[in-house]
């Protein structure tokens, strides 16, 4: 069975020379009749506006660029979902993401996942902040704190709260555990909660992924955040990361 799918093509034999050169096995690796992934790279215009920015789609592999980016992506939600209360999420930040933001129905949530550095270290603190504008929950991880903090001039976790008036906010620490923000009885607080010692993990991918996404469930079936709420979701945030690390992959097997 194989544990991993590249593309039949230019990228995907590059992908598997590179492996092979450097030792590693690959009889578990299977070519796929489709292009191998691609990555989107966003990049300063410095020409233009100090909030704007250019996007293209690049091959992250050979470095060829394959194809515009589109101008016709959809911005609005389908006519039957506007009554809807919409929770998006976002670890992307295009200029379509931003658009399409703002085109949600006010009682619509906004998610942001600030996963990784390279997904916002070109853009300006004046385009960034009209995301966390939009924004009602974030996430972000140790790894960006201090750029994204110097990209927005603030000092500290309570000021991003504050600033953009957020419903919630969660800097995860990997081993370490997590600080959460929140407002209780109109004061704004902060929980700072380690786990158990953690056995030896078998593979950490989506490890981060099924944190965010536990403690985004448990956030959009409550109606009020406090303390013992914070703490309850932590507890199972952090049982789905363990479950992901025990196996290989990122996936939880059935």
């Amino acid at each position: 069975m194989p544990l991993v799918l590249v593309g039949h093509d230019k990228a995907g034999e590059i992908a598997l020379d590179s492996l092979k050169k450097s030792g590693t096995n690959v009889d578990y690796i299977l070519l796929e009749e489709k292009p191998t992934n691609l990555m989107n790279i966003i990049i300063p215009n410095t020409k233009l506006e100090d909030n704007s920015v250019l996007h293209s789609w690049y091959d992250p592999i050979t470095l060829d660029y394959t194809m515009p980016f589109s101008k016709n992506l959809p911005t609005t939600l389908p006519p039957q979902l506007m009554d809807k209360q919409i929770y998006l999420i976002l670890d992307k930040f295009l200029p379509v993401n931003l658009k399409f933001i703002q085109n949600l129905p006010t009682n619509s949530k906004i998610c942001l996942d600030f996963g990784h550095i390279r997904f916002f270290e070109h853009f300006t603190k004046q385009y960034l902040e009209q995301f966390l504008k939009q924004a009602n929950f974030v996430q972000l991880n140790d790894t960006v704190k201090d750029l994204l903090f110097q990209r927005l001039q603030i000092q500290t976790e309570t000021e991003l709260f504050e600033k953009f008036d957020l419903d919630l906010l969660v800097l995860t620490k990997g081993k370490k555990g997590a600080l959460f923000v929140f407002s209780e009885k109109g004061e704004t607080k902060t929980l700072e909660l380690a786990p158990p010692i953690i056995e030896q993990a078998t593979d950490t991918s989506g490890a981060g992924d099924a944190f965010f996404s536990t403690v985004l469930r448990e956030y959009a079936y409550t109606t009020q955040l406090h303390s013992e709420f914070i703490k309850s979701t932590f507890e199972l945030a952090n049982q789905s990361s363990r479950e992901v690390i025990r196996q290989l992959g990122s996936r939880i097997e059935n």
